[in-house]
């Protein structure tokens, strides 16, 4: 069996878990592409959050002491990853109990993030005007081919950046945001001359308890990976996770057809958007976030 050494700065989160629930203590299954996407999103939320302290916050030093305590657990899990991929045979990755204590640090940070910043969420809460052409980048959480997709099927993506407001040091639209869209038409390819064609809309955001909807459309395409300019936390696992969760899952096939937003495949080949694919899209008229 192989013996891990233990997270610095985890051991009181470690022995309150295993009070709480022992069989998650012992668990070492393996963690789950679904917790790693989570786990991604609640680090660059608490970048979003941690963007907002400032040098006369009274609480200033502490919460950037805890930055630096999750700094070495999310480098820990790099090192975790990196060994996986170096070596898959040996097993050596993070455990989905592992993965879930990290995932309770960083929320619970975050929440103290929020409470000592209260005024100043308070002075930018309320109601932001997005303006039209604003650009809003997805990533799709799940694989979509012309040849497998039907029209009405639902399509899952999260925001993959923040979207500012004017002047706004808070997010409008947090990372991580759920985005409701769904296939309006699919055409599959029809060898050898016909290429697929896959037409996707986006209408709404998922923020909190409240649905926003927009008028959008998208207008970019890309493979997923991490944004080499992200700086902060989530630069330090993010090209890691990347790999994991967005590569090697197969290439982008496929691009954006002139302004309607579907994406068409050349002769004979079928549109295949893997998880992790980033979309971008643009906002054709103007969107108002009830920021809370």
């Amino acid at each position: 069996m192989t013996h891990r050494a233990p997270r610095p700065g985890m051991a009181l989160l470690t022995l309150l878990l295993a009070a709480a629930v022992p069989a998650l203590a012992q668990d070492s299954a393996m963690a789950t592409p679904s917790q790693l996407r989570e786990l991604r999103t609640e680090v660059n939320r608490l970048d979003d959050s941690l963007k907002m302290v400032t040098d006369d916050n009274p609480r200033a030093q502490e919460l950037r002491d805890r930055e630096k305590r999750v700094r070495e657990d999310l480098q820990w899990l790099r090192d975790e990853m990196l060994k996986h991929q170096e070596d898959e045979a040996k097993g050596l990755a993070a455990t989905s109990a592992e993965v879930e204590s990290l995932r309770s640090e960083i929320r619970s940070l975050r929440d103290e993030i929020d409470d000592s910043i209260g005024a100043t969420a308070a002075s930018q809460s309320g109601d932001v005007d997005l303006p039209d052409g604003t650009q809003i980048q997805l990533r799709l959480e799940d694989p979509l081919s012309s040849k497998t997709a039907r029209p009405e099927d639902r399509v899952v993506a999260t925001v993959a950046e923040p979207v500012y407001g004017d002047r706004d040091t808070r997010p409008a639209i947090p990372a991580g945001t759920a985005v409701r869209g769904v296939v309006q038409d699919v055409q599959p390819a029809q060898r050898p001359s016909k290429g697929g064609r896959l037409d996707v809309t986006f209408s709404s955001l998922i923020l909190g308890d409240q649905t926003v909807h927009m008028d959008a459309r998208v207008v970019d395409m890309k493979q997923g990976g991490i944004n080499q300019g992200r700086a902060g936390l989530g630069a330090v696992v993010g090209g890691v996770l990347g790999a994991v969760l967005d590569g090697a899952k197969g290439a982008v096939v496929g691009a954006i057809l002139g302004g309607g937003g579907a994406v068409v495949a050349s002769s004979g080949r079928d549109v295949e958007l893997p998880a992790g694919t980033l979309l971008t899209l643009r906002l054709e008229r103007p969107l108002r976030v009830a920021r809370r």
